[in-house]
């Protein structure tokens, strides 16, 4: 429990030296929370706890379809954009200490599912 209350809040907490929109640090401050408290963990924060245990385990994560980086209705924030700057802060990947790892690939694709088949296919 110990351990995933660590990656947890790690995958939970944005960098201070950069700003992000007012609701989506909101939304990772309560994960915080959930975390240290142990009580109300979403399905999003969930979602990303079992994708940085895989990483950790030495799998590499790949989620690919319509909105995927963000989520639908903005649960996953599996990229977090910056307000300031171009440009994105993915928390999972930030996780383990390795700048150049790209452990988890949240990759937008157009809404179409034949298009989504294909690109897990290596169709172009």
């Amino acid at each position: 429990m110990e351990e995933l209350r660590d990656i947890g809040i790690k995958i939970s907490t944005l960098p201070e030296d950069k700003k992000f929109h007012r609701l989506v640090k909101k939304i990772f401050e309560q994960r915080v929370q959930s975390f240290e408290t142990g009580e109300g963990i979403d399905w999003g924060t969930a979602e990303a706890l079992a994708c940085s245990t895989l990483i950790k385990e030495g799998y590499k994560v790949r989620i690919s379809g319509q909105d995927v980086e963000r989520g639908t209705f903005s649960h996953r924030h599996a990229h977090v954009f910056y307000q300031d700057t171009d440009g994105y802060y993915n928390p999972i990947n930030n996780v383990f200490n390795d700048p150049n790892a790209r452990n988890m690939i949240a990759s937008n694709s157009h809404l179409s599912e034949f298009s989504v088949c294909g690109y897990e296919l290596g169709y172009s």
